[in-house]
């Protein structure tokens, strides 16, 4: 089992529970730990942050807390939730990093980053959205120390009285303006569209209700298209021109109207993009299409994730050869079975297959029981 993040946690406990003979290898729930901003909020409420659906749940963590978790849920108690699951219900981790997952005949070889060598005659990956981060092209060549993603820093206490240019406009670029602002910085967003996508509070649960008035009547196909997206064996059925649009559609960026009170002070430049990047005097100078520029100390980058399968870092390049694509994500079987024989993916790069849903911590109870039915 690569990671120890949500899915991770989530296929390792089920395993357990199965008597696998397992090896789960991964730091626990490190980016929460090291690269969320401290303060930020979540969307989902507690059933949509659970990883399974039994005495594990945030329910059972909030009963064994003996305190109400408040809405919307903190970064921290997330992670909290995610240490005591780790402890209650899965393998004790090894949390050395993997270097690299090769083949070699009918086995898998892990390389251990202090040279040590693990076999296994399956793998199941779950790595969760860091070695995704989006970085667009016109900054690939400038360095971290003044480019970065939203995804680098846990504390933006760094970044009191300087100037910050955020790009992008969704939940986490919204959220870290926020943060940015309380540490007392001065705070533009940049982004490409005319407008903020604003959503009403997003931690309340889905309810089973049906829906009643004109109102709630009106919305009632909109609610039955979520609902079939949510079930990724609907979405496996898909052909894959319905699968591409409706992952576009529905990963479009969103933003809980919760902040809107927390970003009177921040600067917009709507319906702008990013022409160049470069230093001039210390400072990165950033040129945007009506050929206006900017000049800051650091720019963020709240430009979200994009699954490349054939970028991704830990699998050694003739694995990567024989894994079957679409779009960069790899191509799974029902079993969440990539094309090579007895390698899994969970998380994020199972969406081509299993739908958006997979982008979020709700599918992980999902994935644990197909994946533990799939390996044993």
């Amino acid at each position: 089992m690569v990671g120890a993040g949500p899915f991770g946690l989530a296929v390792a406990a089920a395993l357990k529970a199965a008597n696998v003979d397992l090896v789960l290898l991964g730091q626990v729930m490190s980016f929460w730990r090291d690269h969320v901003p401290a303060g930020t909020r979540l969307l989902s409420g507690l059933n949509g942050l659970s990883f399974s659906r039994d005495d594990f749940s945030m329910y059972g963590y909030q009963r064994s807390v003996k305190r109400p978790l408040s809405l919307p849920v903190s970064a921290e108690d997330f992670l909290a939730y995610g240490q005591w699951y780790h402890q209650s219900a899965c393998p004790q981790a090894d949390e050395r990093l993997v270097a690299s997952i090769g083949r070699r005949e009918s086995e898998f070889v892990l390389l251990l980053e202090d040279g040590e060598e693990i076999t296994a005659d399956r793998v199941v990956v779950a790595v969760g959205m860091k070695p995704f981060a989006f970085r667009p092209p016109q900054f690939a060549a400038l360095p971290s120390s003044a480019v970065s993603h939203a995804s680098s820093f846990r504390d933006l206490a760094r970044f009191e009285a300087k100037q910050v240019l955020i790009i992008g406009s969704g939940q986490s670029a919204l959220e870290c303006a926020a943060l940015l602002v309380e540490h007392k910085a001065h705070v533009e967003v940049i982004a490409r569209s005319l407008a903020l996508p604003w959503r009403d509070t997003g931690h309340l649960e889905w309810s089973s209700a049906r829906p009643t008035g004109i109102k709630r009547f009106a919305d009632l196909p909109r609610a039955t298209l979520r609902r079939l997206l949510d079930d990724p064996d609907f979405f496996y059925r898909l052909p894959a021109a319905a699968r591409r649009v409706l992952l576009r559609r529905t990963l479009r960026t969103a933003i809980s109207a919760d902040l809107k009170s927390r970003l009177n002070s921040v600067q917009f430049s709507m319906g702008r993009s990013v022409a160049a990047a470069h230093f001039q005097a210390g400072r990165i100078v950033l040129e945007l299409d009506d050929r206006s520029t900017r000049s800051a100390d650091h720019v963020l980058l709240g430009t979200g994730y994009r699954v490349d399968i054939k970028g991704f870092p830990l699998l050694a390049p003739e694995l990567v050869r024989r894994i079957k694509t679409t779009d960069e994500y790899p191509e799974l079987t029902r079993r969440m079975e990539s094309s090579v024989s007895g390698l899994f993916f969970a998380g994020a790069a199972a969406a081509w297959n299993f739908g958006p849903i997979m982008w979020f911590v709700r599918s992980a109870p999902w994935s644990a029981q197909r994946i533990c039915r799939s390996v044993w």
